[in-house]
Parts: structure tokens; C-alpha cells; sequence
């Protein structure tokens, strides 16, 4: 099965019937979804080769395995910090996944989503400290930082053509899948009793990445106190 704290990102749909064709030992890890479905991955989650046998039986496209999570990591009444991982499409709008569960028995109420195709992944930290300034202590400033990453995952298709008397055959190459990803955007802040909110969303605009401000809101606000967004 596979490693909760450790989970691939890529994974092959397939059945039971196939578990043979995917052997441990050369690097696939079979996860077992239900009595129809199962999930296979290969070595660190980022590639699944297939062997033409391996190919005769797939039928389903490979997924990504991703979760929304994130929260207040630790807080006080003069500090807060989180953390936030929010995904959404390449065009801001929410992920339709193809599954949504909570997939590990170790972690039952961490549900997992199966995306089909490509996802965009928000990775927000966010802190917070006030300060009291002056000897009477009334007077204080917030100090708000982070660091914002939007980062753009899509599954690729890479083909091996054969070298040997059957390279005229079109489909007698193995094939491989593998996700790539780009950096959309990349930003720090640190402002002085600013609003973190209308940074981000200022700072996207500039950026013509407007589109991803519903998604970075929501890590936000999972990142920080509600009452302070």
C-alpha cells in the first residue's frame, strides 16, 4: 500500500485481475481501493512506465493523487502561524475529481482527491506577531509574512519507439507517463499592520493571475484566524 506521509502523485488505475503485471520488485506499489479498484504507482510517484503487456491491459488514464489541507499550526495571543494547501485547475476554478476519499486507513478523515489530467496546487505559510510598543503597553503593531507558491502540475505522455524489426509497428513501443510542473508564481511579504488579503490580491493582478485569487483566498483563510482575513 502506499505511505500516507509519503504519498505518490501520480497513480495508474486498474483491477484486481492485473496485480501480476505490476511486480513489487521492480519498483510498483499496488494500493487497493475496493473490490473493483485499485491504484498503482511507481517508485517517488512522479512516472509510471508501461510495458506493452502492461498496456494491452490498462484502459484508464493515470491520475493525480492530491488533498487540500493546511491550518493554524500554532497561535497565541501575540502570534499565529499556518500553513495551506489549496489545488484548483489552471483556470482557477475548483478540481472536478474523479474520486474523492479518504483513501488511507490510517488517516480516516483525510480525504484524498483523483484528478484527472492536471491541477494547480496553492502552497501558502502565513505568520503574524503583534507588538506592543511604549512603556503603557496600549499601542501595538502587527507584523504579518509569508510565502505564497502557485505551481502548475500536468501528466505528459512520453513514447519509446522500438529499434528492432518491429519499429514500423505504431503501438509497439512502451510508454511512460510523467508529471511536469511549472512555476506560475512565487512571492514572500512582509507588511506592517497591512492586510494580507488585498496584498495577495493586488500582487496577482500585477501578475495577470487574477483567475487564482478564489483559491489563494481559501488557503488563506485556512492558514489564519477567520477573524482576521
Amino acid at each position: 500500500m502506499f505511505n500516507s506521509s509519503r504519498p505518490p502523485l501520480l497513480v495508474q488505475p486498474i483491477t484486481a485481475h492485473h496485480f501480476t503485471l505490476f511486480p513489487t520488485h521492480e519498483g510498483y506499489t499496488i494500493h487497493p481501493i475496493d473490490s473493483n479498484l485499485s491504484l498503482v504507482s511507481y517508485k517517488q510517484g512522479w512516472t509510471i512506465p508501461l510495458s506493452l503487456q502492461m498496456q494491452a491491459f490498462v484502459t484508464e488514464e493515470p491520475l493525480l493523487l492530491v488533498r487540500d489541507k493546511g491550518g493554524v499550526t500554532s497561535g497565541g495571543s501575540t502570534s499565529s502561524k499556518g500553513y495551506a494547501h489549496q489545488f484548483c485547475n489552471g483556470d482557477g476554478s475548483p478540481v472536478k475529481p474523479f474520486l474523492k476519499s479518504a483513501l488511507f486507513p490510517d488517516k480516516p478523515k483525510e480525504e484524498w482527491m483523483l484528478v484527472r489530467g492536471s491541477a494547480s496546487i496553492v502552497w501558502l505559510q502565513y505568520g503574524s506577531k503583534t507588538q506592543f510598543l511604549g512603556s503603557s503597553g496600549h499601542q501595538t503593531t502587527r507584523n504579518d509574512y509569508g510565502k505564497l507558491l502557485i505551481r502548475d502540475f500536468t501528466i505528459r505522455e512520453a513514447f519509446a519507439p522500438r529499434l528492432d524489426r518491429a519499429s514500423d509497428i505504431a503501438s509497439a513501443g512502451e510508454k511512460q507517463y510523467r508529471v511536469e510542473s511549472h512555476k506560475a508564481f512565487a512571492d514572500n511579504w512582509s507588511l506592517t499592520d497591512g492586510d494580507t488579503a488585498a496584498y495577495l490580491e493586488k500582487k496577482l493582478s500585477e501578475h495577470q493571475l487574477d483567475h487564482y485569487w478564489p483559491a489563494v483566498n481559501i488557503a488563506l483563510k485556512r492558514a489564519m484566524h477567520e477573524d482576521r482575513v
